[in-house]
């Protein structure tokens, strides 16, 4: 895939980065009294899964790692786990995003929230195998949900607010003038 070098694909880059440093801060800001009060949904997943589907040549996956080890780091969990597991799912997101430019946006978020659900579970095995104590099913399950009812939002704010919207899809002068 050959990346454009145009000052919207520049632009796209930076606000790619910055969005991702917002996905990692947001969780890490204290929000009430006692630990843990609200759980944040993983933010970062839903920008980064809706972001490859919308612009894959402004995500690169280096930086994707990037982002991810960061927060790994700063959120203090396993180091490169969620990184590699979410370096697998944006690849196979970036491998079939052109079925995406077709389907409507409810297809969209299952498919997306059926691969968060398959990523945490990847997660949770290679913990199991590597020995370390895994996420209880509760947790992972609200983890999940609290994922799954924040990606609209996700994208609403990139399509609305960041103008990062999917590439046009192949319409016909014939369907143009009925849409018109």
């Amino acid at each position: 895939m050959s990346v454009p070098s145009t000052p919207r694909h520049w632009l796209e880059l930076v606000l790619f980065v910055l969005a991702g440093f917002v996905s990692i801060g947001l969780p890490l800001i204290p929000m009430g009294l006692a630990a843990n009060s609200i759980a944040f949904p993983d933010v970062m997943f839903a920008l980064f899964a809706a972001w490859v589907i919308r612009r894959p040549a402004s995500a690169p996956i280096i930086l994707i790692a990037f982002l991810a080890v960061l927060g790994d780091a700063l959120m203090m969990r396993p180091m490169g786990l969620w990184a590699l597991v979410l370096f697998v799912g944006m690849e196979g997101l970036r491998f079939g995003e052109r079925a995406f430019r077709d389907i409507p946006f409810v297809l969209e978020w299952l498919y997306v929230s059926i691969l968060f659900a398959l990523l945490l579970i990847l997660q949770n095995l290679l913990l199991i195998v590597s020995f370390d104590a895994v996420y209880g099913l509760y947790s992972v399950i609200w983890h999940w949900v609290r994922t799954v009812v924040a990606y609209p939002l996700v994208v609403m704010v990139l399509h609305w607010v960041m103008r990062v919207r999917i590439g046009k899809k192949n319409i016909s002068p014939n369907m143009l003038a009925y849409t018109l």
